[in-house]
This record gives structure tokens, sequence and C-alpha cells, in this order.
């Protein structure tokens, strides 16, 4: 199956226009705030006990801070009028962490659906 067949069975999908819109002073702000609230997850994950939940759970926050950056850096990617040093770029550790956390999404969501089966089925 395609999987931009499979895209469209689901009505509400991520809009990332529809994000920090307005008044740009204040998209920048929340923008700004978003990422500080994300960082600060990133932070708490340094108090997890066990050393193999640290390393995963921080290897998938790693990985989602990198879809974010992708998502919000759309306005820069592509565009060869701006300076190199401003260019987007993603180093190896945020592309391992991205493909990392795409496959354990992508397992949980085949989790939920073996559970929604099981759940037809009894």
């Amino acid at each position: 199956m395609d999987v931009l067949e499979v895209a469209r069975q689901f009505p509400y999908q991520f809009d990332e226009n529809t994000m920090f819109q307005g008044d740009p002073k204040e998209a920048r702000r929340l923008k700004e705030e978003f990422r500080q609230h994300f960082w600060n997850v990133t932070r708490i994950m340094d108090c997890v006990g066990c050393d193999k939940c640290r390393l995963w759970g921080k290897l998938q926050v790693h990985g989602l801070g990198t879809a974010l950056k992708v998502l919000f850096s759309g306005d820069i990617i592509g565009r060869i009028d701006i300076p190199h040093n401003r260019q987007f770029h993603m180093t190896r550790r945020e592309i391992v962490a991205l493909v990392n956390a795409f496959g354990r999404l992508s397992k949980s969501i085949r989790a939920l659906e073996d559970f929604k089966n099981m759940m037809m089925r009894s």
C-alpha cells in the first residue's frame, strides 16, 4: 500500500503551518518558549536513574528534537541566497537519532494496531 494512501486515511494530520502564526514578534517568542520547554525535557532525562532507560530516552528525545528542527527550518531548506554558515545542516548524531526515533515511533504505531485488533477479536 502506498504511504500517501495510508496517510490520507487519517483526517487530523499535523499541519506545522498553523503553528506560530500571527504577530511575528509573538510568534518568535512562542517558538523560543517551545524550544526552551523541549530543552527542559532533555535535561529531565539526565535525572533518570537507569542508564539504559536514560540512553534510550535521550536518543528518542534527540530524534524528536531533530524532527522539529527539520520541520521548523523549512523556510531555509533549499534556499541558495543565504550564507553558507546559515544553511540548514544536520550532524551525524542528529541523523542517527532521527532514524532511531522514526523506527521507535513506527513500532509504537504498529503495537497500537495490534492492540486494536486484539480488542476487536475479544
